[in-house]
């Protein structure tokens, strides 16, 4: 594998997507390439999604997408597996394991400019739990969760039925991403979230295209202006295109 200069690694770390991460990520960077004021990214996808709302639909490429781009959850899940605050800034555990208080980020804002509160938490988790959802994490995580209470707009309850020792790390799964409440319906192919990037285009069959959302609470660190999803479904074109400049990187597990 040829390595990216650091510069480069850097920017397209701005992502925050699992895919992105050194560990999945196969980067090439020609000298052509090599700038280190670089602002946008092109990445090599073998799978189209399906749909933007990975909690409607299973399939992994949603994620690659939206996760941590456009949609957010209350935690966040490291490369290392390990589980830090996301939209939630803090949270406490009652002694039996079941009582779950979240304290979210002040100040948030949805990509069309509403504040984000416990209000859309609830309207999400409701959402996943309700008798015709399809999120695939509704039996394992939503079923399981009694009770949600919002005592401000700052502070989301959760209450389970029984213990879940992964509970904070299913809650930044994809499956637990934040909506918006009033652009739910519409998430499949128009989503509305809290993350650094919005949708600026899904040219189905060829490319999804986010741009960075100026709004965004720590905008000043996300470098990247535009990043875009290339649909290639064929490993050996792929690699073909990173080779060629034509992409800056590809999950390594489509070589």
């Amino acid at each position: 594998m040829t390595q990216a200069p650091r510069s480069t690694r850097r920017q397209l770390g701005q992502l925050g997507l699992a895919l992105v991460a050194a560990a999945s990520m196969t980067l090439v960077n020609p000298a052509a390439q090599a700038q280190s004021k670089k602002d946008s990214a092109v990445i090599g996808m073998i799978l189209e999604p399906t749909s933007l709302d990975p909690t409607t639909a299973p399939a992994a490429a949603i994620g690659e997408v939206v996760h941590y781009n456009i949609l957010e959850g209350l935690t966040k899940i490291n490369v290392d597996g390990s589980v830090t605050p996301l939209l939630a800034e803090s949270w406490t555990m009652d002694a039996d394991g079941k009582a779950f208080t979240f304290k979210l980020r002040k100040g948030v804002k949805f990509q069309d400019g509403s504040p984000f509160d416990s209000s859309a938490v609830k309207f999400s988790f409701d959402r996943a739990k309700a008798e015709k959802s399809t999120n695939k994490a509704k039996g394992a995580v939503f079923n399981n969760i009694a009770h949600i209470a919002t005592p401000d707009a700052h502070t989301v309850v959760l209450v389970l039925t029984n213990p879940d020792g992964n509970f904070l790390f299913r809650m930044g799964e994809n499956t637990a991403v934040i909506l918006h409440p009033n652009s739910a319906d519409a998430a499949a192919t128009k989503p509305i979230g809290t993350g650094p990037y919005k949708l600026d285009n899904w040219a189905k069959g060829t490319s999804v295209t986010l741009t960075k959302w100026d709004g965004y609470r720590d905008a000043a660190n996300v470098k990247l202006k535009k990043v875009t999803f290339r649909f290639i479904n064929d490993s050996s074109a792929q690699v073909a295109a990173l080779l060629a400049g034509d992409i800056d990187g590809m999950r390594q597990g489509a070589a």
